[in-house]
C-alpha cells in the first residue's frame, strides 16, 4: 500500500503540511489549523467585529511568529485517516448534502459521516422524522 498525498500541498504521508494548507491540525486543539481561532488566543490579538484583524487575518510576521510556535509544540505531521460510514464502516463514502439530514438522523449519528446507503436507511426507518418515531407495542 502506497503512501498517501495530501489533496492541497501535495505533503506525502509523514511530512508536515505546507504552512496554511487547510488539512493541518492545529497542535495546540487538534482541530483545522487554518479555522481555529488558536493563532489569535496566543497572540494575543483581538479579532472582535470592527478589528483590523477580523477583516484581515495575520499579517506576515504574526503568521510567522505563530509559525514558530507551533513547531516548539511540535506540528503534527500527516497521515491519512480514513473516513468510515458511522453505521456500515464503508471506507471514504461519496460526500453529499440534504437539507433534512436533521430530520431523518438520530441526533448521536447527525455529527458523524453517513454513507447514502445508511442514510437513505435512516430515511425508511423514520419516514416522518427520528422526533416522530412509532413506539414500541409494549412500551409506553
Amino acid at each position: 500500500m502506497g503512501l498517501g498525498i495530501c489533496h492541497d500541498c501535495g505533503a506525502v504521508e509523514g511530512q508536515y503540511h505546507h504552512f496554511g494548507c487547510d488539512m493541518e491540525e492545529c497542535p495546540f486543539c487538534g482541530h483545522q489549523l487554518l479555522s481555529c481561532d488558536c493563532c489569535y488566543k496566543l497572540l494575543g490579538i483581538d479579532v472582535s467585529e470592527g478589528t483590523w484583524a477580523y477583516k484581515n487575518g495575520l499579517t506576515d510576521e504574526q503568521e510567522e511568529k505563530f509559525l514558530v510556535m507551533c513547531e516548539e509544540k511540535g506540528r503534527v505531521p500527516w497521515v491519512q485517516v480514513p473516513v468510515l460510514c458511522a453505521l456500515c464502516g464503508e471506507i471514504f463514502p461519496q460526500m453529499f448534502h440534504d437539507d433534512e439530514w436533521q430530520k431523518y438522523v438520530i441526533p448521536e449519528l447527525q455529527n458523524e459521516v453517513l454513507c447514502y446507503p445508511c442514510y437513505e436507511k435512516q430515511k425508511r426507518l423514520f419516514p416522518n422524522g427520528w422526533g416522530n418515531a412509532q413506539p414500541h407495542p409494549r412500551g409506553r
